[in-house]
């Protein structure tokens, strides 16, 4: 990479920087502020919203550095340019494809940031936030009991919850094993551990309830293992929020429900999302350039800031409206994730080509 690449690329990226600091302060304030009305309940304290503000952090900067990335190039960009240095690149012959590269490698380096946080950082500590939080807030009350998982294959429904008095490692399970629509041919309950070597469940003080022709048997076990053919894995991911998972945990999640015959439009659609968002990081750094070097060449750092914001909510309002939309009127999960990007990209191409 050149000097002149590499002192654009440091001016992006550190105009972005300064950006998203300043954006995700006030996200952070505002998420802050909506967690004092449960300050005070239970046991979660001050403390406690001020540590669940902290380790959603991560997550806050991956949703809003696609709007910093526009806002600080085009400071970064405008400041060149109010200061002739774009000016003087271009008297050299340098020509603007150049700088749109340059950019580019700037959003690129963005995009592997995006990524990390995505992908390892951000859905660690959301998770660990949002345990902490609910065991914070359900420690004394009974509704803890409803933090259920339910798992369904075939005719077979297993629901699988803690209940709040609980002590040791398991977990309460019951099977339902359905016969037609209407009929139910058994039902079992005990307490569920799960081996970490092994997809087979053990459970401890095993009921059963078989309902036949003949009439009603029950059975019971101190120990029994069973395997209904869902691995520890997909137990444990069916407990999470598809934010809270990284893009190989959705995928494996994605196949499973698939191979079931469930609905997996969901995760399909936070699986594609998160791709096309950070693709758009890149986008949005190139869009900055057509507006430096036309109608924003001689604006000031406010007019470029307000471009940006505008820019910048206009694509988190449309990926919001398109993700409800796609979900509510059952579009494909694909096309709903990328059609702000696909939106983003025509925009920055016919502004890039304006460039001529």
């Amino acid at each position: 990479m050149s000097r002149l690449a590499s002192y654009i690329v440091i001016g992006v990226l550190r105009g972005t920087a300064l950006v998203a600091v300043a954006l995700v302060a006030v996200a952070s304030v505002i998420e802050f502020a909506g967690q004092l009305d449960d300050v005070g309940i239970a046991s979660y304290g001050l403390r406690d919203a001020l540590l669940f503000v902290a380790l959603r952090i991560p997550h806050t900067l991956f949703r809003v550095l696609p709007a910093a990335a526009l806002i600080g190039s085009l400071l970064a960009l405008g400041n060149m340019a109010v200061h002739r240095e774009l000016v003087v690149m271009r008297a050299s012959g340098v020509s603007q494809y150049r700088l749109l590269g340059a950019v580019a490698a700037a959003g690129l380096v963005l995009f592997v940031v995006m990524l990390l946080l995505g992908e390892s950082v951000a859905p660690k500590l959301g998770a660990y936030a949002r345990t902490a939080r609910a065991e914070a807030l359900l420690e004394d009350v009974d509704t803890a009991a409803a933090r259920s998982t339910f798992l369904e294959d075939g005719d077979r429904i297993i629901k699988i919850w803690r209940p709040p008095d609980a002590e040791g490692p398991g977990q309460t399970v019951r099977v339902f094993d359905l016969e037609g629509d209407t009929g139910l041919r058994a039902i079992a309950e005990g307490e569920l551990i799960l081996p970490s070597d092994s997809d087979v469940w053990d459970i401890f003080d095993y009921a059963a309830t078989e309902f036949g022709e003949t009439g009603v048997t029950a059975r019971q076990s101190r120990y029994i293992q069973q395997d209904y053919g869902f691995s520890r894995e997909i137990l444990e991911l069916s407990e999470m929020r598809a934010d809270l998972l990284e893009l190989p945990e959705l995928g494996r999640l994605i196949g499973d429900l698939e191979g079931r015959g469930l609905d997996a439009s969901r995760y399909l659609a936070a699986y594609w999302g998160r791709i096309a968002s950070a693709v758009s990081v890149v986008l949005m750094a190139m869009l900055a350039l057509p507006f430096v070097l036309g109608s924003l060449r001689s604006a000031g750092a406010g007019a470029r800031m307000i471009v940006g914001l505008v820019i910048g909510l206009a694509y988190y309002t449309f990926g919001e409206l398109s993700a409800n939309t796609g979900e509510v009127f059952a579009l494909d999960p694909v096309v709903a994730a990328w059609a702000p990007s696909g939106v983003l990209f025509v925009v920055t191409a016919l502004a890039v080509v304006s460039l001529r």
